[in-house]
């Protein structure tokens, strides 16, 4: 009986062991290969979810260069922008040159990829369900009535490099439209050069982004592609005076951390 019972425990404590050198071999894996990060903001909302008041999620982003040179249409990164003006970090950003991110003091944002290097954007509005939403905006701004009809009313087509073709690209993510906006995207186009992409938020209510800005990111500015988000916590938010020259950039860190299975792009 005794033999039964050792010949019974033996593989489970064997499948165990395994299993957890299994695990650690990961989590070490993940630590080293991967970069931690959180959202921060509203702008990748209904996707993403950022507000400061409330648990935000976090997750890992690949940031070496095999991923970032297979970026795809619509995948979700991280990037700083190099807009004139931006505070993203000390000194601001010039193309071309070399420049040294301060950890202190860069300012990541997190959008998606909507056109690649060598091809042209374009937003097309249908007039009659611009009207249709803008109506029904006034009553139900952020109702999912309301948004459907302002997403079949705001689509995005893509001229590919070397095309002379335009083309609607399905899109197959949830937006937020701001419907009284929707006539601020009528057909415009936006052409981009051999490094440069468009990103914009999915919350085109509440995004900084390429289209707000009318200027592309190049890649160079991009940091990490978007791995998984691994769970939420909650923003502790203050006044770092040594995060900049002046003092007055708020640090963020991810603190009370309650992990959930992973949710992978």
């Amino acid at each position: 009986m005794k033999r039964k019972i050792k010949l019974i425990i033996w593989p489970i404590i064997y499948l165990v062991l395994i299993i957890n050198v299994c695990i650690s071999f990961i989590l070490v894996f993940r630590s080293y290969y991967y970069r931690s990060i959180f959202v921060s903001g509203s702008s990748m909302e209904p996707t993403l979810h950022g507000t400061v008041s409330d648990r935000v999620d976090y997750g890992i982003i690949d940031d070496h260069n095999s991923a970032i040179n297979r970026i795809k249409r619509f995948q979700i990164i991280t990037t700083y922008y190099p807009f004139i003006g931006s505070t993203d970090y000390k000194g601001g950003y010039v193309h071309g040159e070399e420049n040294i991110i301060d950890e202190n003091e860069a300012s990541y944002k997190i959008k998606r990829v909507y056109a690649l290097p060598g091809e042209t954007i374009k937003f097309v509005v249908d007039p009659e369900l611009m009207a249709q939403a803008k109506a029904k905006g006034e009553i139900e701004p952020f109702g999912n009535e309301t948004q459907a009809l302002a997403q079949q009313a705001l689509q995005v087509q893509i001229k590919e490099n070397g095309s002379d073709e335009f083309k609607y690209v399905k899109i197959n993510f949830k937006r937020r439209i701001d419907t009284k906006k929707l006539g601020e995207y009528v057909d415009k186009e936006f052409v981009l050069g051999d490094d440069e992409y468009w990103v914009m938020g999915d919350n085109y209510s509440a995004s900084s982004d390429c289209f707000s800005k009318k200027e592309p990111i190049y890649k160079d500015n991009i940091v990490g592609v978007l791995v998984a988000i691994e769970g939420t916590c909650k923003i502790d938010a203050h006044i770092d005076p040594n995060s900049t020259v002046d003092g007055t950039k708020i640090s963020y860190q991810c603190k009370q951390r309650k992990r959930h299975f992973p949710t992978y792009y």
